[in-house]
C-alpha cells in the first residue's frame, strides 16, 4: 500500500508541476523586473549575476505568499506571453516609481555641483548611463547606502507583495493611473531635490549678483579668474555644514513617499 500511495503522490506532484512552473515564472517576471529597475537591488554597480540571484531568491520567497492568487497556465502561447509581459510591465512600473523617489539625493547633488562651480569635475555613473559630476556620483552612492542602512528597502519589498492584491496577475494595469503615479513620483523627486539644494541655489544667485556688481564697479578686475576658487571653497564649506540636514531631510521625505507606494 505504501508504494502505491507514494506513486500516487508522485503522479499528483508531476501533474501539478506545469502549473507551479508557470506561476513561479509569473512571480519572477514581476519581482525580477521590480528589483532590476528599483533602487538598491537594481544598481548598475552590482554584477548582473548578483542582481539575478537576488531576483530569483526574492521570487522564491514571495511565491508561497501569492500562490493562491496566480492564474492557471493558459492553453494558448499568446495568452501566456501576454500574461508574462504584463507582469514584467507591472514590476518595472513599481521599481521605477521607487527609484524615482530615491534618486532625489543624486539630483540634488547635480544641482549643488552646478551652483558650487564643480560641474566640470566628471565621473562615470552607470546609474545615469553617462558621466556625471563627482559630487552627484558621491551622493548617488550615499543614497544607496542610506537606502539600506535606514531600512527604507523594506517599503518597496512590501509594495511588491501588496501589489498582488492591488493588481492581480490575471488583471490588467490601468495605463492612465500608472502614468499619473509616475508623473507624481518624478515631480516629487525633483521638488525634493530642489529643496535639498535650495541653500546652494540662493547662495549662488547672491554670489553671481555680487560678482556682476563687482565687475561693474571695478572693470579692471578679471572676475572670471579671481572668483571661481572662492565659489568652489564656499560651496564645499556650505556642503560640509549642511550635509547632516540634507541627509535627515532626504531620509524623512523618502520614507514618507515610499510609504505611499502602490500596494502599501
Amino acid at each position: 500500500m505504501i508504494p502505491a500511495l507514494s506513486a500516487n503522490l508522485e503522479a499528483a506532484a508531476l501533474a501539478e508541476l506545469p502549473s507551479l512552473a508557470f506561476g513561479f515564472m509569473l512571480v519572477v517576471a514581476r519581482v525580477g523586473s521590480a528589483l532590476l529597475t528599483g533602487p538598491g537591488f537594481g544598481e548598475a554597480d552590482l554584477p548582473p549575476s548578483v542582481r539575478l540571484s537576488l531576483a530569483l531568491l526574492l521570487a522564491f520567497l514571495v511565491f508561497p505568499l501569492v500562490q493562491s492568487q496566480l492564474p492557471q497556465a493558459p492553453d494558448q502561447v499568446g495568452t501566456l506571453v501576454a500574461l508574462v509581459a504584463i507582469e514584467v510591465l507591472i514590476g518595472a512600473w513599481l521599481g521605477f516609481v521607487a527609484r524615482a523617489i530615491v534618486m532625489a539625493l543624486a539630483i540634488a547633488g547635480g544641482l549643488i555641483s552646478l551652483m558650487a562651480g564643480l560641474s566640470s569635475v566628471l565621473q562615470l555613473d552607470p546609474s545615469f548611463g553617462a558621466q556625471t559630476t563627482a559630487l552627484q556620483r558621491m551622493m548617488n552612492l550615499a543614497s544607496v547606502a542610506l537606502f539600506f542602512a535606514t531600512g527604507l528597502y523594506l517599503y518597496p519589498l512590501h509594495a511588491i507583495i501588496g501589489s498582488y492584491d492591488l493588481i492581480p496577475p490575471h488583471g490588467g494595469l490601468d495605463g492612465a493611473g500608472a502614468v499619473q503615479v509616475v508623473i507624481t513620483a518624478v515631480a516629487d523627486s525633483f521638488g525634493l531635490a530642489i529643496r535639498l539644494a535650495a541653500p546652494f541655489i540662493v547662495t549662488s544667485l547672491l554670489w553671481q549678483s555680487a560678482i556682476g556688481l563687482l565687475g561693474r564697479l571695478v572693470p579692471s578686475i578679471h572676475v572670471h579668474l579671481v572668483t571661481p576658487p572662492a565659489q568652489i571653497l564656499g560651496g564645499l564649506a556650505l556642503f560640509a555644514l549642511g550635509m547632516g540636514l540634507i541627509v535627515t531631510t532626504w531620509t524623512g521625505s523618502v520614507q514618507t513617499a515610499l510609504s505611499l507606494l502602490p500596494g502599501l
